[in-house]
């Protein structure tokens, strides 16, 4: 069997580029299969051509499972506003059903699970009284993220059977307090306290949802992105979106010729008509630490999936550039590979996003240590990190050096250049 790295390249070239199916055999295949229904990539494989016509199959009944799923998360959704509405609760929807307008992405081949709304803090309670009225209750032992609270579920006798697609698995619905966790991370994006002010109605499929601007849910769904490859969680599902989103933006704007007037006015129900190009508008309202977060992620959706970027006027530099470009250099694959193969590469480039030395002390120390006490899959948790840890510290060494031969390269070119 082929190694499962140069298989995961192999479906994100599909996915991506629309690659005629490889030479595999049925057990690749099956692999390949497994992998691509946990990270939320086996309905964007459909219609590939050379698929084998069972596999072919499979995907078609993953899909038909699908539109039934998202018939019950329209109807979850549409429930959900009308009783937030109907108490006078502002709410925005993240991620989800926004990703279907300006992202281009089509929605029949997303997977979504849940339901993300963000409301104001003072509106946080009674929003949680709203979904108790409905019939939820907090489910699991505690939050899954800092971002939001532990998720709201109907009780139900719904079990687990490895099926990705079941259209029967419950909706949770989470409830955001926050866009991102300065505590957690160590990484403190200044501008996103604004995107609420910036909120705008979206049609989507016939539905009008409060959503963020598009400026600022690109900046979201990036973030979005960096915190799960951060957190040793990537999500290749929505990179590609992000992908999807670079190449739609990126396309119609070009990424190699000057800002222009728009021709053509944004509809009433997106983003206010602006007299710049999207890009300009993305300058002109994120300051540039977060546009260099955002950034980042960008280049992931860039290496994975082969997108276009945006013109490098318009990227400020990140605090570290040449321990950043370095780190792609050599690890840009390892958030991937951790999917299957426990490592912590992407703590190197943690460190390089994080200002002072103590964020990054407390950083290392919690990426790499298992430092909390024992709670619900501790012992998962200390084989995972007593696998990785040393495979990570050669290779921070590997980067250190790499970083270090670079900087030191960059040197000589600007001295040899002002010798001149």
């Amino acid at each position: 069997m082929r190694p499962i790295g140069v298989m995961h390249r192999e479906i994100f070239a599909m996915v991506s580029r629309a690659a005629p199916a490889p030479a595999f055999t049925e057990a690749e295949w099956r692999e390949l299969l497994a992998f691509a229904d946990r990270t939320q990539l086996s309905l964007h494989l459909r219609g590939t051509p050379g698929l084998p016509s069972w596999l072919a199959e499979e995907i078609e009944s993953r899909f038909a499972k699908n539109a039934e799923r998202r018939r019950r998360l329209r109807a979850a959704y549409i429930e959900a506003a009308g009783a937030l509405a109907a108490d006078g609760i502002e709410f925005v929807l993240l991620k989800g059903f926004t990703h279907e307008t300006g992202f281009g992405v089509d929605g029949s081949a997303r997977v979504q699970y849940d339901l993300d709304l963000l409301t104001r803090p003072s509106g946080l309670a009674r929003a949680r009284t709203v979904f108790e009225r409905l019939g939820y209750a907090p489910h699991g032992a505690r939050s899954l993220s800092e971002e939001h609270g532990r998720p709201l579920v109907r009780p139900s006798g719904w079990s687990w059977r490895g099926d990705y697609y079941d259209p029967e698995m419950p909706i949770p619905i989470e409830l955001h307090s926050a866009l991102w966790s300065a505590e957690r991370d160590r990484i403190q994006p200044s501008g996103m306290g604004e995107f609420w002010s910036r909120r705008r109605l979206i049609e989507v499929n016939g539905l009008e949802i409060p959503a963020f601007c598009e400026v600022d849910r690109l900046a979201f769904a990036a973030l979005h992105v960096l915190r799960h490859i951060l957190r040793h969680d990537a999500r290749p599902a929505h990179v590609l979106e992000l992908a999807r989103f670079l190449d739609a933006r990126c396309g119609a704007c070009g990424t190699d010729s000057p800002s222009v007037a728009r021709s053509v006015p944004e509809p009433a129900w997106e983003c206010a008509p602006h007299p710049l190009r999207f890009w300009d508008e993305w300058r002109n309202l994120h300051p540039p630490d977060l546009r260099a977060l955002q950034c980042v992620a960008f280049r992931f959706a860039h290496e994975w999936f082969g997108c276009a970027l945006p013109l490098a006027g318009l990227r400020p530099a990140p605090r570290s550039p040449v321990a950043i470009d370095e780190w792609f250099n050599a690890f840009a694959w390892s958030p991937v590979a951790n999917l299957t193969v426990p490592n912590k590469d992407t703590v190197w480039l943690h460190l390089a996003l994080v200002d002072g030395w103590q964020d990054r002390a407390r950083v290392f120390c919690h990426r790499m240590l298992p430092l909390r006490l024992p709670h619900e899959g501790f012992f998962d948790r200390l084989r995972y990190h007593a696998g990785a840890l040393a495979p990570a510290l050669a290779s921070g060494v590997r980067w250190g050096w790499r970083r270090a031969a670079a900087s030191t390269a960059s040197e000589i070119s600007d001295w040899k250049r002002r010798s001149v």
